[in-house]
């Protein structure tokens, strides 16, 4: 069953409006009956990837819709335009790839009789590649997302891989990785699904409640779901680990629903510093694919489900061009590798150098830490972007200082344990940067007339009046 975080209940006490308090209720009640999904939550755009994965609140333009629907009703802010973004992420839980690599090298050295093909070294891969909880994941995603007004049509695809290790210890002497006879059968099994999005978003303000948006948006979800059993001394390359999972998919649709509320604090009190919260709920109707023949044939069940998510975020804007942002999973996700969960906690700040309509330099800087894996450590973010005229560019990544090591027999070589890079070009016309006029500049303060002015003035009046009727 999923956790609910906690964070951000002392926000209850000021919520007046039952309308709040019943989609809070709906998007809770959701994420709490299914449980965690198989599926991590994808930082889809190079702004929040430098923002420490922050997006939920600050959501602007036809990412929006992504991040959530209920900013579109912003309609504004970035009325028209044209958004792409590309993503990648990795991360390595254990020592699963340094076992795997030193596999692989002594199934070189024992074919060809080399010094180091001994039983030591042989236990000692063995060893990495069974250790408990070790797995590998990547996730990507790219879009193509078009807004105009406060409705928005998206083309995103979203995939996620795993590999998880399972180590053979029977066959372990040295003629068992000589390329003769039996051999170690040591495998990573490689999961994951490739999903396609094509819909619509819609956000509004509510009439009765200033500040408060509503959205939604409805997408048609084509999935090409796999598994498959890559075993390590029988397989060369990189390319051979993913024919192994191309080669054993199977392709299914669905529909997914999203819906999304943002409150503008500003908006509905005059709050200083702009204060915003949002909160989303994606895939909330649980869709389902099938999976394919060799995932049934391991136990698993007939159907992959991509269950709900939630995230909430808060958002501060001290100045036009000074942006506070931070998000947390509200939901506890599962990743494509077994046992390894993520509940991302990310905050980030954006400061915009020039901040003119024509010209600007957005710099961001942010900080994420999972939740849900202890001891997984603290992943650095950082960003920039140009924006000249209506064409703007950005990229972003982010990098865990912890590293792990990817091999240690023939060579030693390490990596960062988890990293991201993101690309985004954008082509935005209209709107402005707060997505309308704040409420202590919605109307000029009227001008105070002294009375003694005002009776001068009427005085004058009947004057003018009594000389026009003594004319003859």
């Amino acid at each position: 069953m999923a956790k609910i975080a906690r964070p951000f209940l002392f926000l209850e006490g000021i919520w007046h409006t039952s309308g709040m308090k019943k989609i809070l209720a709906f998007l809770t009640a959701v994420a709490v009956a299914a449980p965690a999904g198989a599926l991590e939550w994808t930082s889809l755009g190079a702004r929040s990837v430098g923002m420490g994965g922050a997006g939920v609140a600050l959501a602007q333009g036809p990412l929006a819709s992504y991040w959530n629907p209920a900013a579109l009703g912003r309609a504004t802010e970035n009325a028209y335009g044209v958004q792409i973004p590309v993503v990648a992420h990795y991360g390595v839980t254990g020592s699963v790839v340094e076992g795997a690599n030193d596999l692989q090298h002594l199934k070189d050295s024992c074919s060809s009789g080399a010094a180091d093909c001994t039983q030591a070294n042989i236990t000692a891969a063995l060893v990495k590649v069974n250790e408990p909880g070790n797995g590998a994941r990547v996730d990507a995603g790219v879009g193509g997302d078009f807004k105009i007004g406060r409705l928005a049509f998206f083309a995103n695809g979203l995939a996620a891989v795993g590999a998880v290790p399972q180590a053979d210890l029977v066959n372990t002497a040295p003629t068992n990785f000589d390329g003769v006879g039996t051999q170690n059968g040591s495998k990573l099994t490689v999961k994951g699904a490739r999903i396609l999005e094509f819909g619509a978003g819609y956000g509004r303000e509510l009439g009765f409640a200033p500040g408060l948006f509503l959205g939604a948006a409805v997408k048609l979800m084509n999935a090409q779901v796999g598994y498959s059993d890559y075993v390590i001394i029988q397989n060369s390359n990189s390319d051979d680990f993913i024919s192994s999972l191309k080669n054993s998919v199977r392709t299914s649709a669905n529909f997914g629903v999203d819906a999304g509320l943002l409150w503008d604090l500003q908006r509905a009190f005059d709050a200083p510093l702009h204060p915003r919260f949002g909160l989303v709920g994606r895939n909330l109707n649980n869709p389902k694919f099938s999976q394919p023949d060799s995932a049934v044939a391991a136990g698993l069940t007939d159907k992959f489900a991509v269950n709900p998510q939630a995230r909430a975020g808060l958002s501060l804007s001290p100045f036009h061009w000074w942006n506070f942002a931070a998000d947390i999973d509200v939901t506890r996700n599962l990743t494509p590798v077994d046992n390894v969960a993520s509940r991302q906690l990310g905050v980030g700040t954006e400061i915009n150098v020039f901040n003119r309509s024509w010209i600007n330099i957005p710099l961001r800087l942010g900080a994420s830490r999972n939740l849900a894996e202890t001891g997984s450590g603290t992943m650095i973010s950082a960003g920039a972007g140009l924006n000249f005229l209506h064409v703007i560019v950005d990229v972003s990544g982010s990098v865990s200082p912890k590293t792990v090591s990817v091999q240690s027999q023939g060579k030693t070589t390490t990596a960062p344990r988890e990293a991201s890079a993101a690309l985004q070009l954008s082509f935005l016309f209209g709107g402005s940067e707060d997505g309308g006029r704040r409420a202590s500049e919605a109307v000029p303060a009227a001008q105070v007339v002294p009375v003694e002015q005002i009776r001068a003035n009427a005085d004058k009046a009947q004057q003018d009046l009594d000389a026009e009727a003594a004319k003859p």
